[in-house]
């Protein structure tokens, strides 16, 4: 079992980057599931970390009992011990954590081009935004930081699969 979690704050291409990583997999025909810690705890009240872990670790398990053993992960990971039960969840100690960065007025830029106008909870992302990209610039143990301006996808994709080329090919 390996787990491949994307972190960054919000409007940094988690998403976006998590989908070209899955995309050159599956053109390998590299078995894997991708979760989106945003899709499984899309809820209200906004579920705190432990929550959004709970549901990953469901999630996974659902991928998992299918016979799945590689992960792709997307998620704002806001602390070492977020990242411990993370892999606690996921139940696996082998990983590679990838950082997506971005300038902050980039990341709100981006939030505001692609949330609805008339979302309410647009001023909480905004805010959060700011906080996680300062956890996620102070998280140890990041394997590869990517920075979401210079790198493309394809780029960032073939970035991750170098990095553990004996799990994820390339």
């Amino acid at each position: 079992m390996f787990v491949v979690i994307v972190t960054g704050a919000a409007g940094v291409g988690k998403t976006t980057y998590l989908t070209a990583l899955t995309d050159v997999l599956a053109d390998d025909e590299i078995a894997h599931a991708t979760v989106d810690a945003d899709d499984v705890s899309w809820a209200y009240p906004y579920p705190d970390v432990e929550a959004r872990t709970q549901y990953v670790r469901h999630a996974w398990a659902a991928y998992r009992d299918q016979g799945h053993e590689l992960l792709l992960l997307g998620e704002v990971v806001e602390s070492p011990e977020h990242l411990a039960g993370l892999l606690e969840g996921v139940e696996t100690a082998d990983h590679l954590l990838v950082r997506l960065t971005a300038p902050y007025m980039l990341l709100r830029q981006r939030i505001l081009a692609r949330e609805p106008v008339e979302w309410s909870g647009t001023q909480y992302l905004l805010e959060e935004t700011r906080r996680w990209a300062k956890a996620i610039d102070a998280l140890d143990g990041a394997h590869l930081t990517i920075d979401t301006v210079r790198t493309g996808p394809l780029e960032a994709a073939a970035q991750i699969r170098a990095a553990r080329p004996d799990k994820l090919g390339g």
